[in-house]
């Protein structure tokens, strides 16, 4: 098959359901996308890489951003910041920054399957590194101020014997200033009396927790939650094992569903699916900025997932495991409805659109006529209401927000 063209189709049908992103161009395709949040162009095309051929997601048109880029290659020696997890890949050079998903003719199927949810973990993944970076490159300027300020400090008369040290007041420690990532771990689970495991060889504290819907393959309802301190920059919260599939019962492809809906929803989540034994588990992880990490955090995360585990298992996972049927109508409900969320979005901003060509005369009709529309429909959903003891029908199935 033709790779960059599989990977152009999938890009053009992504672009034409999406109401944020827009087409920059076709040949060869790109598209952007103007976040509400920072308002920063996130470009997604597809790159060739040595012997790779990715998807990339890319900030390199602010010239601030670029900047920042650069003063994080200086810390890096001059050379470019490479870090890879498996097929997802994050640069920064001296361009600014890119996140990349390697996709190769052998895994274009489940690629194409899971196209959207990850697209979401790109977007996550660019938000990490700019922060990430940001904090990196402040937290320079703010150590040369203060070495600024102690050297004019210097000048004074007063000498060193006159100095003394101030023992540390317990807003320092609640604001979680000097306190390892290991540590601010355990202040959280000593506060709520939780049985922990420190396994230092892993740099792993692990810990379990038995809750009232979940169970996994084994009918256990025991969650095990390892959080990982080992790594300088970040702290990577994950359930091993929290299921285990038997794709004798249940399909590949189904579970993939699945996965992909759930990262759409959360796009700060991670789930990965070992196509080897079936297990699946989740993660998320917290950047580190100056290699603190407060307890809250860690509360906010464990609580998330705890709530996540318990809310999924009667949602989906428990027909995933027992019932794949059920499963397959469910997700293929949610779906659906997206969609057609989605298209009547569409349909309203068209009408919109050719509302401003008619003559004033003409709107004026159409709005009256739309008006009477609805007022007929008002009624007859008050009818249907008493026939039916007052439930209603209404779909709740646009994606939430997260944390």
């Amino acid at each position: 098959m033709d790779l960059i063209k599989g990977i152009s189709a999938l890009i053009a049908d992504f672009v034409e359901q999406q109401n944020d992103w827009k087409l920059s161009s076709s040949t060869p395709i790109s598209i952007i996308k103007a976040d509400n949040n920072s308002s920063l162009p996130y470009t997604l095309d597809i790159s060739e890489r040595e012997d790779d051929t990715s998807i990339r997601l890319h900030l390199h048109s602010e010239e601030s951003l670029q900047n920042v880029a650069q003063a994080v290659l200086a810390k890096n020696g001059g050379d470019d910041y490479l870090n890879s997890d498996g097929p997802f890949h994050t640069l920064i050079d001296s361009k600014g920054f890119s996140v990349f998903c390697d996709v190769s003719e052998v895994s274009f199927d489940q690629f194409s399957e899971n196209f959207e949810g990850i697209v979401g973990r790109l977007e996550q993944m660019l938000k990490g590194a700019v922060k990430q970076a940001i904090e990196l490159v402040s937290a320079d300027d703010s150590d040369a101020d203060t070495d600024d300020t102690e050297s004019t400090a210097g000048g004074s008369s007063a000498s060193s014997d006159e100095v003394t040290e101030s023992a540390p007041s317990d807003t320092d420690i609640s604001q979680g200033e000097d306190v390892s990532p290991k540590e601010a771990i355990i202040q959280f689970l000593e506060r709520k009396e939780w049985k922990f495991r420190d396994n230092s060889e892993r740099q792993s504290i692990e810990l379990g927790m038995n809750l009232d819907k979940y169970s996994d393959h084994d009918g256990k309802s025991l969650l095990l939650i390892n959080i990982n301190y080992g790594n300088d920059d970040l702290v990577r919260f994950q359930t091993p094992m929290m299921y285990k599939f038997d794709f004798a019962k249940t399909p590949y492809s189904l579970i993939a569903s699945v996965i992909a809906w759930y990262q759409f929803e959360y796009k700060f989540l991670s789930m990965s699916l070992d196509p080897s034994d079936g297990e699946l588990k989740i993660s998320i992880d917290i950047p580190l900025a100056k290699g603190v990490l407060h307890h809250t955090q860690v509360e906010r995360i464990v609580g998330f997932m705890i709530q996540f585990t318990e809310e999924t298992f009667d949602e989906m996972f428990d027909d995933l495991l027992h019932a794949p049927e059920d499963a397959q109508k469910r997700i293929d409900g949610k779906i659906s409805d997206y969609q057609q969320n989605i298209e009547a979005k569409k349909w309203v901003r068209q009408f919109e659109t050719d509302l401003v060509g008619l003559s004033e005369e003409k709107r004026s009709q159409l709005q009256r006529a739309l008006e009477e529309l609805k007022s007929a429909e008002g009624s007859s959903d008050d009818q249907g209401s008493s026939d039916t003891g007052g439930k209603g029908n209404s779909s709740e199935n646009s994606p939430l927000e997260g944390i």
